[in-house]
């Protein structure tokens, strides 16, 4: 039981801390004129887009094209550090986008402003065209507190959270391979400015399952005891300061 729940916490380390799951092999790549920097290893790939490319607009995406597209099984999480402009409407926009030819096939999700916390998700295929899945504000909007996840799985389909829980599950999009990702915030090159600080991480994880021990477990799983080591941090910090005072009145 104990190294069942060692493995756990060492899976939910990884996902929440890209950085501790960069093996030895790892390999850095500055990117072309510094826009961003690129992590790789043999099952994994990270990078680091600047709060600027919320600010390029819908006909001029920043877009990142992985080197080979990642197939059927990946789990990508996006973890949001960007400083909003005070407004409602001021926002960032991913598209992950399919390779297939002949075919705009792309999953979109948008997180707005503290002011509003607006989270949609949507799909478009040929043969369903555009469907905004989900479009909520407030508690329901997405979250800071962990995360955004968007995983695919070829028999258990298309799973999304908002940061907090899923809001999308098990959904068939009749296979999604992740080749490459456009991120932009305007709606027109003379729109206000979006975001003045931060940074947007991206790390997917893929391959072939038997690579990895996350797919082999539900995200639902994963979401939640992901919530329960971030209490037991929380927890740890607030009760150290009292062992250390009850420590020195022992002393005294």
């Amino acid at each position: 039981m104990k190294l069942y729940l060692l493995s756990l916490l060492l899976i939910i380390l990884v996902i929440f801390n890209p950085a501790l799951s960069l093996g030895q092999n790892q390999q850095q790549v500055n990117a072309p004129e510094g826009k961003y920097q690129v992590i790789k290893t043999k099952n994994s790939e990270q990078f680091v887009l600047p709060y600027s490319t919320s600010n390029d607009d819908r006909k001029h995406p920043l877009i990142y094209t992985y080197d080979k597209p990642k197939g059927t099984n990946w789990i990508l999480t996006i973890q949001n550090n960007l400083s909003y402009a005070i407004r409602p409407d001021a926002k960032t926009i991913v598209k992950l986008q399919d390779p297939t030819p002949d075919e705009e096939k792309f999953i979109e999700i948008a997180m707005f402003s503290d002011t509003s916390n607006r989270f949609w998700v949507a799909v478009n295929t040929n043969e369903s065209g555009y469907i905004r899945l989900y479009d909520e504000s407030g508690n329901n909007g997405w979250s800071r507190d962990q995360p955004v996840i968007i995983a695919h799985a070829i028999n258990q389909g298309l799973t999304i959270t908002n940061g907090k829980r899923i809001i999308i599950d098990k959904l068939s999009v009749e296979g999604f391979i992740l080749d490459s990702i456009a991120v932009y915030g305007k709606d027109s090159s003379d729109s206000p400015l979006n975001t003045y600080a931060g940074n947007l991480s991206f790390n997917v994880i893929y391959g072939n399952p038997a690579d990895s021990p996350l797919y082999y477990l539900p995200l639902g799983m994963l979401v939640g005891v992901g919530s329960l080591v971030l209490g037991l941090l929380l927890f740890k910090k607030r009760k150290a300061p009292y062992h250390e005072n009850e420590q020195e009145q022992k002393k005294s």
